[in-house]
């Protein structure tokens, strides 16, 4: 599996920098990706990415439109050396999942209005320098939900029936930005779908999500309304209902640096 990420994404996340200590506490959205090495020089801005980096914890989602592929990867990230090291506990891609926990190594140069991540990966040409652009989409509020958030129960009231969901699912919040990720299965097959965008919450614990990017293209720029209930520090309960008054009920616990 970490091959096959590897492949299809061109670059797992991580950062460096040089002698200076760096936060990464942000969000940041992909701008372009450029190829370099052994007459291949390419840039391109068709992926779709979002990073965020809170605590000592992160998450990426990542969908490519032209051809169909969306995945995302949670783990945690230490700075040793002056590099960021990010170790991925779980990651999804398409049709496959893994647990298998894998370590990856950037470079990164931090600027005005964001930063610039390398890395040098071998393919079929042989070493290929890939450099990755990245813009900060944080503002300047935080909000209770702050962190990497993973599903532990998920279930739906219809009428009188509770419909229980067996899919993987994590949320990531960061100063008006959040992302999900969701390995679930589709007509029998297993699928990786991801969305991300900004949200609000008021002091009633209404959370407001505003979808930008999704792998559902009927997601794409709509606003929905959650009701939120703190289960403590560490633990929150989601609940979206809709006009008939069906209900879509979520539990999530924070992964912890």
């Amino acid at each position: 599996m970490k091959k096959l990420a590897c492949i299809l994404l061109l670059a797992i996340v991580s950062c460096n920098t040089s002698t200076s200590v760096i936060s990464m506490n942000g969000a940041y959205k992909m701008e372009k990706q450029n190829f370099k090495g052994n007459g291949v020089d390419t840039t391109s801005a068709e992926n779709r990415q979002l990073k965020i980096y809170i605590d000592s914890v992160m998450m990426y989602v990542l969908m490519n439109p032209a051809h169909d592929v969306s995945a995302f990867a949670i783990g945690k990230f230490t700075i040793d050396s002056g590099k960021l090291v990010e170790h991925i506990i779980y990651n999804a891609t398409e049709n496959l999942q893994s647990t298998d926990i894998f370590s990856d190594t950037v470079n990164i140069n931090k600027n005005d209005t964001g930063y610039v991540q390398t890395t040098t990966k071998m393919s079929d040409k042989g070493q290929i320098k890939i450099t990755e652009n990245y813009k900060s989409a944080a503002t300047n509020t935080t909000s209770i939900l702050d962190g990497i958030w993973k599903q532990v129960s998920s279930y739906a009231l219809r009428g009188k029936d509770t419909i229980t969901h067996n899919d993987i699912e994590y949320k990531a919040f960061y100063a008006g930005n959040f992302s999900y990720g969701d390995y679930y299965t589709d007509s029998s097959q297993k699928r990786t779908g991801i969305s991300y965008g900004t949200f609000s919450i008021d002091s009633s614990n209404n959370l407001t999500e505003t979808i930008t990017v999704s792998t559902w293209p009927e997601l794409n720029n709509r606003t929905f309304v959650l009701a939120i209930t703190k289960n403590g520090n560490n633990s929150f309960t989601q609940t979206a209902t809709n006009a008939t008054g069906d209900q879509e009920i979520s539990v999530y616990e924070r992964v912890k640096p």
